[in-house]
């Protein structure tokens, strides 16, 4: 355990640490919000969401071992990620909107394990390492350090995260998925197609998973076709927190899911870590489960 004048706000390992928590944070918000848009929708979790992160990771891996520069490598992975997310769409989810809820849960659960065979099948099961493309250089910020990885991923997932909230907010595709959500069958009646919502939907789920899987393979620099369980739930963990169907709530407890894993690895242990985690997520789900910015159901 770290000596108590290391937990000051002003001392720079607790600076250190809160700039390291930020990082990996803004890989969970983004992950939170594919979570989020998918619920939001359809009120149903797609719980291969994970693999669809993972396997995101894997063909930026690819495209970045092949000598791609790492901005084209993460458009593509996303695309990918994207395209993988919308045939989730019409395998799990289309087909059995009127079937017992759940079915397309457990389907789901399928769709992940086959995306995690087939990723062990063509990358191995062992950990890969993702190539270093560019040259990582350490910027001096008063008593802190923080990489040029660093500003990248918060960076991205910051304009990521903006994006995607004017999208949903301000745009009519936006105004298209909101009412697709509150009421789809008026929706519809009023001229939305709502597949083409809902295709559009996942897509964008998809992409966003697809960025944060490359993100969080730049900051740890390898992955295995497992890696979209524990972050899969995280994600989860950080929607509940913040706050189910409030995408400001799934970006902001991502952040400070983040920094309490950092902080907890770096002061105490990183044994207690799921501990921490898993049982902020049972308290909110007994105690608080309209989150933080979730409204409360009457």
């Amino acid at each position: 355990m770290t000596s108590p004048e290391h937990f000051s706000l002003e001392h720079p390992m607790f600076l250190q640490q809160l700039i390291n928590g930020i990082t990996l944070g803004s890989t969970y918000s983004l992950l939170a919000i594919g979570f989020t848009l998918v619920l939001g929708l359809l009120n149903m979790l797609n719980i291969a969401h994970g693999d669809i992160f993972m396997f995101g990771a894997f063909l930026g891996l690819s495209f970045a071992m092949l000598g791609i520069p790492l901005y084209l490598s993460l458009i593509l992975a996303m695309v990918g990620a994207g395209i993988i997310a919308v045939i989730c769409e019409r395998l799990c989810f289309r087909p059995l909107r009127k079937a017992h809820f759940l079915m397309p849960l457990l389907s789901t659960i399928a769709f992940g394990i086959l995306l995690q065979n087939v990723a062990t099948q063509i990358w191995g099961s062992e950990p890969s390492r993702y190539p270093q493309t560019t040259e990582i250089t350490q910027i001096q910020m008063g008593p802190v350090q923080i990489s040029s990885i660093d500003i990248v991923v918060i960076v991205i997932s910051l304009v990521l995260m903006v994006v995607i909230d004017q999208i949903v907010m301000r745009t009519n595709i936006g105004r298209a998925m909101r009412a697709v959500s509150e009421k789809p069958i008026t929706a519809s009646l009023l001229g939305v197609d709502v597949n083409r919502i809902i295709l559009f939907t996942f897509f964008a789920s998809g992409s966003i998973a697809g960025v944060a899987g490359v993100l969080t393979a730049l900051v740890y620099l390898q992955i295995t076709p497992f890696i979209g369980i524990r972050q899969g739930l995280i994600g989860m963990v950080a929607m509940v927190i913040g706050g189910m169907g409030s995408l400001r709530g799934a970006m902001i407890a991502g952040v400070i899911i983040g920094i309490i894993e950092i902080m907890n690895d770096a002061y105490f242990t990183a044994s207690y870590r799921d501990i921490i985690l898993f049982g902020l997520f049972l308290g909110f789900i007994v105690f608080k489960p309209e989150g933080l910015f979730g409204t409360k159901k009457t």
